[in-house]
């Protein structure tokens, strides 16, 4: 499902180029039992008590997908990155009831309104091009008292913050120019905004709930290249019943 934005094509490409690094990245975290406890912590606090259908958008390599189909919840998840859904695809033969990877756009996801319980995001709220699109839809595709999860954080709140200097940084630099950090409302936002925006799409109960234990994680494994630790939030809130 390609887009036609040549902004989101580009954001794409650079995602698929850097995937295996991304993925490795992400294992490695996840190898360390207290980091696994901690994320599967965060999901099962906010998520409903009983197995549900999930949807994971911007899923990347899957490690969140992964993560809630062990819980026994059924997840689909979706991404424009290629290369991505590679890494994800590649890790389902040794689960024993892997999620469903598909080619899909976070801000339009390709499925019927009511389709899902519960929507997942991991790193992706800054990415999106356009979020209150993005939340409407969303808004549409959960079933009446649905859950919305994302976790994310203000990771650069202008393009002259951007790390330069080694090969991934100067392509990151290149994708993410100054036209796209004026796209990437989210990109730049408080939670205390953030929150704001799913209130005005409708949403109950929003919240953002400081995640400091994964900020000392990250501070002891190290972050992805590129980035700091940062304080991170679980932001969440329900469609109406």
């Amino acid at each position: 499902m390609p887009t036609p934005d040549p902004a989101q094509a580009r954001w794409n490409d650079y995602w698929t180029r850097y995937a295996a690094e991304y993925d490795e990245h992400q294992l490695s975290r996840l190898a360390h039992p207290e980091e696994r406890e901690t994320w599967t912590r965060i999901w099962a606090e906010a998520l409903p008590a009983g197995p549900c259908t999930v949807l994971d958008v911007g899923t990347g390599s899957g490690n969140v997908a992964l993560l809630l189909a062990g819980a026994g919840h059924g997840v689909t998840g979706i991404d424009l990155s290629e290369g991505m859904l590679e890494q994800a695809h590649a890790k389902c033969a040794e689960h024993p009831d892997p999620p469903t990877f598909l080619v899909g756009d976070a801000v339009e996801p390709p499925f019927a309104p009511g389709t899902f319980d519960a929507i997942v995001s991991r790193y992706l709220l800054w990415t999106l091009r356009d979020a209150p699109a993005a939340l409407s839809r969303w808004y549409e595709l959960l079933r009446p008292g649905g859950v919305l999860v994302a976790v994310d954080a203000a990771w650069f709140r202008s393009e002259e913050e951007l790390p330069r200097g080694t090969e991934r940084q100067d392509d990151f630099a290149s994708a993410y120019d100054a036209e796209a950090f004026e796209r990437l409302s989210f990109g730049r936002a408080g939670a205390e905004q953030i929150v704001a925006e799913w209130e005005a799409a409708g949403f109950l109960d929003a919240r953002a709930d400081p995640l400091t234990d994964v900020l000392e994680l990250d501070r002891a494994h190290g972050v992805a290249p590129g980035h700091s630790p940062q304080l991170q939030h679980r932001f969440s809130a329900r469609k109406p019943d």
